[in-house]
């Protein structure tokens, strides 16, 4: 992004680029996407657009920055008022909720990301955040796996959930069970290597294999 608005009218020009810009990829995908079709959706003029930002791949990436600290943000409120297990995860997942209607769903700019180079390093910096945050909470809750087994499971625990999720939004009311189905199976797999500090007998407890 060029300037930070430092108005009132530039921040609400930022808005409604950002807005634009969320709702026709959406509609249309990041390839069809453009800087005069997003400044004619948020009834602005050319210039204007390019006066914060030069070119849609800046508004992708601010728009992105935006969803990975407002994500952050309300991890770090949930966990300092919600500290229980699994009642954390359940603020989290509504705290997600909110944040998907404000940006409009983040599958399609999430998916932007994956086909712009240079903002390719956020979704791994992202997931390495996320690794740690959950990694700390399961240590705190008292989970006694080791260090790499625990940071394998908070891996597995971020990944399958964001895609089950992304899943379930893509299906629309038909997939609402999608999620459902999937966030009982990581609260029930969380439970069990809080309970059990061998993970090889967590397995075995949660019916996947057999102890040696």
């Amino acid at each position: 992004m060029r300037r930070q608005p430092r108005q009132a009218r530039s921040r609400d020009t930022v808005y409604k680029i950002e807005q634009a810009t969320l709702a026709l990829l959406a509609e249309q995908g990041f390839y069809a996407l453009n800087t005069n079709a997003i400044a004619e959706r948020a009834g602005i003029g050319i210039k204007s657009l390019y006066h914060l930002y030069p070119n849609k791949e800046a508004i992708i990436g601010h728009l992105v920055e935006e969803w990975l600290e407002a994500v952050c943000c309300a991890q770090a409120r949930v966990r300092e008022t919600f500290p229980q297990w699994p009642l954390l995860y359940q603020k989290f997942d509504e705290a997600l909720d909110e944040l998907d209607l404000r940006y409009s769903g983040y599958g399609p700019l999430w998916r932007a990301v994956t086909l712009i180079p240079d903002l390719q390093g956020l979704e791994d910096a992202h997931e390495q955040k996320q690794v740690r945050f959950w990694s700390g909470c399961f240590r705190e809750l008292g989970c006694r796996w080791p260090d790499e087994e625990l940071a394998a499971l908070a891996t597995y625990f971020y990944r399958s959930g964001d895609s089950a999720r992304q899943c379930a939004r893509e299906c629309g009311k038909a997939g609402g069970w999608v999620w459902t189905m999937h966030r009982n199976w990581l609260v029930r797999t969380i439970d069990t290597a809080l309970a059990e500090p061998d993970a090889g007998k967590a397995l075995a407890a949660l019916g996947l294999a057999t102890p040696d």
